[in-house]
């Protein structure tokens, strides 16, 4: 049933009482409050209404023929088409186990019999006014969610949709963030003699200012004055950019990697990131020692060092953020660096794609459908 235009915004209130002169009386009370009132003899005829109208609000009395108020409530709810009905039952009944009964079968509110117009009107007033701004919590709620949706869509687009075609180094990756736009960012750039640097960034918080920071640092990073093959000027020119950030609670976890197959070695300046798991052939999976700072936008460090590593062929580089081993599941379990290891150790001949694909597989059976508390990224990189 279809309202007119002027009444799509009237609260529609359907009196459901076998007594005539109670009907009466409701109608008198609420005429004139600016409410559509429709009414009903019996609990067969106001499910009939209520699933045609679907009213904003039904008082309801409990004791009817046939069908009483409690029955009509538990289907009322029961339907997803009236489960947002609001119900307030009306009783000469004051037990109250009967009203305890009522409000467990979702009942809002209870009404007892002889009728007070103050109290009535006050109940139904204050109980429209719940569900009005509930509505527009929802509706600012899905709105907001949307554009988090359409932020999270274009923070993608800054991630790398591609790999350098490198024949030194193959690489592969996976990103998920908690919120619809986050903190994470990694990226994997090309540099002349076959070089690649590879960057990895954990902005602290979730969110839109988090996420704006990671784009801010993405059009840094490619920037023309930046020197991809100075790790510690990478992160020494993102403090400089960022210094006015000191001032706020943010901050950034980041590591650089300089890897140059050619050269069998790898350069890496670190400021309070993970460091990068090494698997190796005959070897168990090790965390990388390389020489930090503090996280990015703290402080001025007076240096940033630098670490050399060599590299072998058929060594695999693992780059990951701490929302992989802080993974938690409901019980506030966490994933921890142990299991990442025990997961990579299992087979070293495997791909980039078959180990990231593997990771996030048992990351998922970990978390058990629970979405996850903080961005998370995984990037891998085979020496060839």
């Amino acid at each position: 049933m279809d309202l007119p235009p002027n009444q799509i915004d009237t609260p529609t209130i359907l009196v459901v009482d076998d007594s005539p002169m109670n009907l009466s009386v409701l109608v008198r009370i609420l005429e004139g409050s600016s409410y559509r009132i429709l009414v009903a003899r019996s609990g067969s005829g106001a499910l009939e209404i209520a699933r045609r109208v679907h009213p904003d609000l039904m008082l309801l009395d409990v004791a009817m023929p046939e069908m009483n108020g409690f029955e009509v409530c538990r289907e009322i709810k029961q339907d997803p088409s009236t489960l947002e009905t609001i119900v307030i039952f009306l009783s000469a009944l004051g037990d109250v186990s009967d009203k305890v009964s009522g409000l467990e079968l979702g009942a809002a509110d209870y009404i007892t019999k002889p009728f007070q117009s103050e109290e009535v009107l006050a109940r139904v007033r204050g109980q429209l006014l719940r569900k009005r701004l509930e509505r527009d919590l929802r509706a600012s709620r899905d709105s907001l969610a949307a554009e988090m949706r359409s932020a999270g869509e274009m923070q993608q687009l800054l991630l790398p949709r591609t790999f350098p075609l490198n024949g030194g180094v193959t690489f592969a990756a996976h990103y998920r963030t908690s919120l619809h736009a986050g903190g994470d960012y990694y990226d994997v750039l090309p540099i002349e003699g076959g070089r690649v640097g590879v960057f990895v960034a954990d902005v602290s918080g979730h969110g839109a200012r988090a996420a704006i920071i990671m784009a801010m640092m993405r059009t840094l990073l490619h920037s023309a004055d930046v020197c991809l093959d100075d790790p510690a000027g990478i992160l020494d020119n993102m403090n400089r950019h960022f210094a006015y950030l000191s001032e706020t609670s943010l901050f950034a976890t980041a590591i650089y990697a300089l890897i140059e197959p050619a050269a069998s070695h790898m350069q890496i300046a670190c400021a309070g990131h993970p460091a990068p798991l090494l698997i190796r052939s005959g070897q168990p999976v090790s965390q990388i020692q390389c020489d930090g700072t503090t996280p990015l936008f703290m402080f001025w460090p007076q240096a940033i060092p630098v670490s050399k590593h060599e590299l072998r062929k058929g060594d695999t580089l693992v780059f990951y953020t701490d929302g992989i081993t802080e993974c938690q599941t409901a019980a506030e379990e966490m994933f921890g660096l142990e299991s990442l290891v025990e997961i990579l150790g299992r087979d070293h001949s495997r791909s980039p794609e078959d180990l990231v694909r593997d990771v996030i597989e048992e990351l998922d059976s970990f978390a058990q459908g629970l979405e996850p508390h903080d961005d998370q990224t995984i990037l891998v990189a085979s020496i060839h």
